[in-house]
């Protein structure tokens, strides 16, 4: 039997549950942001699926070493994360179950039963890619519609602002990379089309951290799905030097859009004024002020950190004794996530969250570098590499895990990608395009 433990797993999985599977795949990127907590259905069902096959893995002879090697990996990093954010969750004789506390760490436990579902193989990398394409074409819609008919200032779709945009323009890059690697020409022109909705939604949120993480994400798409015919060199270093022309000209003209103008020209005057007079009741000025702060008090407890209570009870005394503005009371977090999470949970925090980016940014490398060019695991791996590059960008301006919403897109994406990794195509790929 030369099957891999994948693919025996998943010709042994009852229709029923490979037809919820499929659904799953689907539904977690195409609800993601088009109903409320619509990232939660097919994470759901991908839990349900992994309870069900748990007593078949607590039996298995060879039980969780039976799982693919990037499987197994991100388990591990998974549930490291998960203990990480428990970490203070127990305070003054009782536990904190809110979006700082357990709550967190749970779903971090949820993500590893949807993995047990999932090492018994994703029936369809199809339904993932066309999952993209749906949530992209809702986004950019339901953007368009509350920013020109609804008239909001911002768009913000189910959630904040920033979340929206943000998760947005993944959906987009993913949906471009599916649209690339498709081999039927109506289903070129629809991935293309579901990705170019997304802008609107982007422009629309006004989200800045996601406007500058953007020109990355695109000329890594430009640079690492190359051609089959540049895969060996010849025209290489000319393509790229064109690519980086055309990426920082697009860039440069979407600064004539009034929007971006608007939010661009602002960011400026209130960096400014936080210079000169210190200046914090704008969305800049305390920001950089958070940061100023988190950087002091983690100093303070570099090892473990404060945790979540102490933390904002630290916070509150240096606002009283004048050393930061009153505005940083209005957040739980430090709108940096690296900051963030070091003041909160040390040096040990870090650690988890440089794992947590870089143990799957590593595993998608490699296999991008494995892959034939413009073949579907080439794809997969450079979706999971963009996801991961995407969250390290946004944790720049703004703490992403402390929102449900990009706590299960990250968890359940990645999770979804790498399944796909390691599960061999139903049938012979199509020759890549040139």
């Amino acid at each position: 039997d030369d099957m891999s433990p994948v693919a025996r797993a998943e010709a042994a999985m009852p229709v029923g549950q490979r037809r919820v599977l499929l659904a799953a795949t689907f539904l977690t990127p195409a609800l993601a942001l088009v109903l409320p907590s619509g990232y939660s259905w097919g994470a759901g069902l991908l839990v349900l699926l992994g309870l069900m096959g748990l007593p078949g893995q607590l039996a298995a002879a060879h039980g969780l070493r039976a799982w693919p090697r990037p499987l197994r990996l991100w388990a591990a990093t998974t549930a490291f994360m998960g203990l990480v954010c428990a970490l203070h969750s127990y305070v003054d004789g009782q536990w904190l179950w809110s979006t700082i506390g357990l709550d967190r760490a749970v779903k971090y436990g949820l993500a590893l039963l949807a993995l047990m579902a999932l090492a018994r193989g994703l029936p369809s990398v199809e339904a993932l890619r066309w999952g993209c394409w749906a949530g992209a074409a809702g986004a950019g819609l339901l953007g368009a519609w509350q920013w020109w008919s609804l008239d909001w200032e911002r768009a913000s779709g189910f959630t904040n602002a920033i979340q929206f945009g943000n998760l947005a323009l993944l959906l987009a890059v993913w949906s471009w990379i599916g649209a690339r690697q498709a081999y039927s020409l109506s289903a070129r022109a629809l991935g293309h089309g579901a990705a170019l909705l997304v802008p609107l939604a982007c422009v629309a949120s006004g989200s800045r951290g996601g406007w500058v993480v953007a020109p990355v994400l695109v000329l890594m798409v430009l640079l690492l799905d190359r051609p089959v015919s540049e895969h060996h060199g010849g025209g290489r270093w000319r393509r790229t030097l064109a690519i980086l022309g055309l990426v920082t000209g697009v860039s440069l003209a979407s600064l004539l859009v009034p929007q971006v103008q608007e939010r661009v020209a602002l960011a400026v005057k209130e960096v400014r004024d936080w210079q000169a007079i210190g200046e914090a009741h704008n969305s800049v000025g305390q920001r950089l002020e958070h940061w100023a702060m988190a950087w002091d008090i983690a100093l303070e407890k570099p090892v473990l950190g404060w945790g979540q209570t102490a933390y904002e009870a630290r916070k509150r005394e240096r606002v009283e004794q004048g050393y930061v503005s009153s505005v940083l009371l209005d957040f739980n977090h430090a709108h940096h996530e690296w900051l963030d999470m070091f003041a909160k949970r040390g040096l040990l925090g870090v650690l988890a969250l440089a794992l947590f980016f870089g143990v799957p940014a590593s595993l998608y490398w490699q296999a991008l570098r494995q892959a034939a060019p413009r073949s579907v695991p080439s794809a997969v791996a450079l979706c999971g590499l963009v996801t991961v590059v995407g969250f390290v960008g946004f944790g720049m301006t703004q703490v992403m895990f402390a929102h449900n919403n990009a706590n299960m897109v990250y968890l359940f994406m990645n999770l979804l990608w790498l399944a796909a990794l390691v599960t061999p195509p139903a049938r012979p790929s199509a020759p890549p395009r040139p």
